[in-house]
């Protein structure tokens, strides 16, 4: 299975029934995963979803947060490109380093 970070796939139920290392593989790849699976008559819909420790939704929430707050203020695109693009050089010197 190809690196798992989302991912949407159909099966029929015959090869879903004969195949169910489709699920053991996604199980094996993550620590952390979630599976959702739906049937509609032959048919088996399998959705993975890599999950992300709290503390990741909670920069996400908090950089959301900010965002809001400044464009309330007057930030726009430009400057958010702007703030983006030193960020991305600041997180290359230390990968870097």
């Amino acid at each position: 299975m190809a690196k798992l970070e989302q991912s949407f796939q159909q099966f029929s139920l015959d090869d879903f029934k004969n195949h169910p290392e489709i699920v053991i593989d996604a199980l094996s790849e993550s620590n952390n995963v979630s599976i959702m699976l739906k049937r509609e008559q032959d048919r088996v819909y399998v959705y993975f979803k890599k999950n992300f420790d709290e503390k990741v939704y909670s920069i996400l929430s908090d950089a959301k947060a900010e965002y809001k707050r400044k464009k309330e203020m007057g930030y726009n695109r430009e400057q958010a490109f702007r703030d983006f693009m030193e960020a991305q050089d600041e997180i290359a010197k230390h990968l870097s380093s």
